[in-house]
């Protein structure tokens, strides 16, 4: 079963196959948990979103389009309207999280980590980009997380988001010039 591919484990779900599920979940758990980490910025508010997501995956597998449909497009429109919709509430102010407080598993080691500076210039750097991340509208913010930490396709976004291709490259441009003019290059570490 663990060889199966995402349509048929979700063809299982629809019957309520927990196993299934399981593998679902063990596949995307820290995928999605990261996504909605880097939108909060808040481990306690991206651990229950998480599992918010995953709980309307198992009570809305009937809704899912089992002859052409995408699971990873699926579960990431799941993901995004649901952290969307949580951090619209007036409750939640965003906050940036200190880079020490923030481990996210799908990143790549550091080579230059060996260097004696180079960790804490890492460190700088990280904080730097997690604080301009954080100053981006929500719009501009998660394009870039789609796109360049979950590393989807702008084909897949448009398809989950139901925004036009050519808009979210316009977005993802915007995003990455606000970037630029928010992470001064005379105050970060250059090698």
């Amino acid at each position: 079963m663990e060889k199966s591919t995402d349509q048929e484990l979700m063809s299982m779900v629809l019957k309520k196959n927990t196993r299934a599920f399981r593998i679902l979940y063990s596949r995307y758990e820290m995928r999605i948990f990261n996504f909605i980490l880097r939108y909060t910025g808040s481990r306690e508010i991206a651990q229950d979103l998480l599992q918010e997501t995953f709980t309307r995956v198992w009570f809305a597998a009937h809704s899912f389009n089992h002859e052409s449909g995408h699971f990873k497009g699926w579960l990431y429109a799941i993901a995004l309207n649901i952290t969307r919709s949580e951090m619209s509430k007036k409750r939640y102010a965003y906050h940036y999280l200190e880079v020490s407080e923030i481990q996210y598993q799908d990143e790549p080691a550091n080579p230059r980590a060996e260097e004696p500076d180079a960790e804490m210039e890492q460190a700088d750097l990280k904080n730097a980009v997690t604080q301009a991340l954080g100053k981006l509208s929500p719009l501009l913010r998660e394009i870039i997380i789609l796109k360049h930490y979950q590393q989807l396709k702008f084909k897949e976004i448009a398809e989950m988001t139901d925004t036009p291709e050519g808009t979210l490259k316009a977005r993802f441009h915007r995003a990455i010039a606000q970037l630029k003019e928010l992470l001064d290059p005379m105050e970060l570490y250059t090698s």
